[in-house]
This record gives C-alpha cells, sequence and structure tokens, in this order.
C-alpha cells in the first residue's frame, strides 16, 4: 500500500477541519465543566496530544525520511517506526519504575487536577500545526505543568539552535567544500548512490526517531499518570501508534511543507545527513540535562545553518538563496509558538493561581505588568 499523493488543502477541506476540532474543544470543556474523572480527562488530553505533538514534531523526525520516500512502502514505515516506538518506551516502562517519560517530567509534579487551559493545549497545537507554524510542543504543553522550569527550557532551547546552526555550518561547509560537484545546477542524481544511500537513510531515520523519543515522548506522557499499568502503557502505545500512522498515510500533513521548500532534501543522502546531524545534538542534550527543551528550535537551527553555508560556499543564486526567506519565516513562525506558549502558560497563571510557589520572572514581572495594563484600560 501507498500513501496518497499530498494535494493542495482547499477551503472546503479546512472548512470540515476545523467543524470537527470545535466539537472536539466543546466536548472537553462541556465534561470539564461536568467535573468528569480527571484520569479520563487526561487520556483524553493524551489522544489529542498523540496527534498533535507527533503530527507538529513529524517534519522534525520523519519529515525528510517522508519528502524523499513519498508513495512508498506505507506499510513498512508504520511496522518499523511503530516497532521501535513500542521498544524504546518499553525498555524506559521496564528500566524507569513503569514511567516512559525518560525522566523528562522529574521536575514536573503531576497536578491533581488538570485545568481547562492544560488540557485545550493539545488542541491549539493541533491549529498551529494545521496552519504550518513549527511551534515548540514542549513551551506550549509542558510550560503549563511547571511554569518555574520555563526559563531553563528557554535557554536550553536556544543553546540548542546555537550549537545545530554551528554544527551544520561545519559539517556542511566542510561536505559542500570536498563535493562541490554535488551542488552544481547540472548535477544529476546516481540512481546506484540513490538506492545505497536510500536503504542507509532507513537506520539514520530509525536512530533519530529514538533520539526525538527520548526528548519529546515528555510532551504527550504529562497527562496521563507517571506510573502506569501494563494495560495503560499498551493502551497509551497504541493511540501512539495510531497517531504515528495516520501522520506517516497522509505523509506529514499540511506542515511537511516545511520541509519539502528546503533545498534538494529529496535526496536521500542530504536527509541522511540531516537525520544523523540532528540526532548527534539531540543526544548531545539527552546526556547533558534532564530538563526538557524545544526540539523544534534544534531543528530550526540545524537547516538554518545548512541552507546559509550552501548558499555562502557554492554561490548559487537558486535555489540557496531563496532559503534566507523560508529561515526568517521558520524562525518568525517557532517565535509566533514561543509567544502563544507563554501566553497561555500567562493565562493558565492568571486564572489558576496557586498560592505559596517559589515566583518565576515571568509571574514575579511580566504578570504583575499585564495587570496593570489591564486595570489601566479596563478600570
Amino acid at each position: 500500500m501507498t500513501a496518497p499523493n499530498q494535494k493542495k488543502i482547499t477551503t472546503k477541506d479546512q472548512i470540515r477541519f476545523f467543524t470537527i476540532l470545535f466539537f472536539i474543544t466543546v466536548g472537553i470543556i462541556i465534561l470539564y465543566h461536568l467535573e468528569f474523572s480527571n484520569y479520563v480527562l487526561g487520556w483524553i488530553a493524551y489522544s489529542i496530544a498523540a496527534y498533535s505533538v507527533a503530527g507538529n514534531d513529524a517534519i522534525q523526525t520523519i519529515g525528510t525520511f517522508i519528502e524523499s520516500k513519498k508513495g512508498k512502502n506505507l506499510y513498512l514505515k508504520v511496522f518499523v517506526f511503530a516497532g521501535l516506538m513500542i521498544v524504546v518506551h518499553l525498555i524506559g516502562w521496564s528500566q524507569h519504575q513503569q514511567e516512559i517519560h525518560f525522566h523528562r517530567l522529574d521536575a514536573f509534579p503531576q497536578p491533581n487536577k488538570f485545568n481547562l487551559v492544560q488540557l485545550l493545549a493539545p488542541v491549539v497545537v493541533v491549529i498551529l500545526t494545521r496552519l504550518k507554524a513549527p511551534i515548540s510542543t514542549t513551551f506550549l504543553i509542558l510550560g503549563l505543568f511547571g511554569g518555574g522550569n520555563i526559563e531553563k527550557m528557554l535557554t536550553k532551547s536556544f543553546l540548542g539552535y546555537g550549537i545545530a546552526f554551528l554544527c551544520a555550518v561545519v559539517l556542511w561547509g566542510i561536505h559542500s567544500y570536498y563535493f562541490s560537484e554535488e551542488y552544481h545546477e547540472t548535477n544529476q542524481l546516481d540512481p546506484k548512490s540513490e538506492h545505497f544511500w536510500s536503504t542507509f537513510q532507513w537506520g539514520s531515520t530509525s536512530i533519530l526517531w529514538v533520539a526525538w523519543l527520548l526528548q519529546d515522548t515528555a510532551n504527550i506522557a504529562v497527562f496521563i499518570p507517571r506510573k502506569l499499568q501494563l494495560w495503560e502503557f499498551g493502551l497509551a502505545m497504541l493511540i501512539l501508534g495510531l497517531a504515528l500512522a495516520f501522520i506517516l498515510y497522509t505523509e506529514g500533513g499540511t506542515i511537511q511543507e516545511v520541509v519539502s521548500e528546503k533545498s534538494d532534501l529529496t535526496s536521500a543522502k542530504a536527509a541522511t545527513f540531516v537525520d544523523l546531524a540532528y540526532a548527534g545534538v539531540l543526544f548531545f542534550f539527552q546526556f547533558l540535562s534532564k530538563m526538557p527543551m524545544s526540539t523544534t528550535w534544534v531543528f530550526l537551527g540545524l537547516l538554518a545553518g545548512r541552507e546559509i553555508i550552501l548558499h555562502v560556499v557554492t554561490k548559487r543564486d537558486k535555489p540557496y538563496l531563496e532559503t534566507f526567506r523560508h529561515v526568517g519565516k521558520d524562525v518568525l513562525l517557532a517565535s509566533l509558538g514561543i509567544t502563544v506558549s507563554i501566553s497561555f502558560y500567562i493565562l493558565s497563571y492568571l486564572i489558576y493561581t496557586t498560592p505559596g510557589k517559589e515566583e518565576t520572572f515571568i509571574q514575579r514581572y511580566i504578570i504583575p505588568f499585564l495587570k496593570e495594563i489591564y486595570l489601566v484600560a479596563f478600570e
């Protein structure tokens, strides 16, 4: 079976999509105000988060893989990546006292009751993903559960962007210098070479997929109990597997355009190099600190460094000159994501203030400032 070719999203498609999302949102609000079981509400939010987080972050992990293998081997893709997902989480579950967040939630206490902003955060991720915004699900979701960690997550994420950017500049600078013929406009892909790299790409993408799971599963698992019974673990994997299968079936959805517009990533060799470099940076931060970070910013830093150095070294107006616009757009959209994330956190704090906790920079300075603006404007 092969996945369908991506088609342009029509106005009718958008209306249908947002209508369904509207009813889901209304349903969550009604269940919340009916004081439905916190346990059940958490699993509902987990199900939406499984699709929204994996869908938004798919461009980072399997995006280049999808781009270079459009319309091919759908069943094999689902089997390999879902199988890896289950194995990685099963190892984590058995080694970490039935927990699957790989210590990423150690600094985030499990709430006794979810508030409405937390429950609706995955829906916001779905909306922004549909609008092709590569946002940070770490900030938008985890920030609502541990506001005191936002500054640490921001610092680590921006550091990740910078390190990924520099790594890309060095790696592709060296490669484009010694293998400059591969970047000539007249260069034709060698079928034998592409076949070799296409095979090798399965391995590189699998490595990256594991690195991403170790970092970002926490963004989804935050809604379910920290310790999972065997049947709960099975349910969690089933939901994640179905979300992954749908993402692969739709070939990344609308946000896949973030990868599609980048230069020569349809080449299996180029995609393999991106996967390995990205995985290397994620593994580095995996062992550096257990504090969650935005893998989105790491991915965008890697692509930005790669595209810019290729333009500088090859001195080609196309396709790399156009990249400056794409890079700027990606950073702008990601910055918008951070703005939305922090706004959601401030909203949550204003509505559901918990006294007695140590104040963060945002709580001490930003929120009082916004309150003053509100008082001046409306009172």
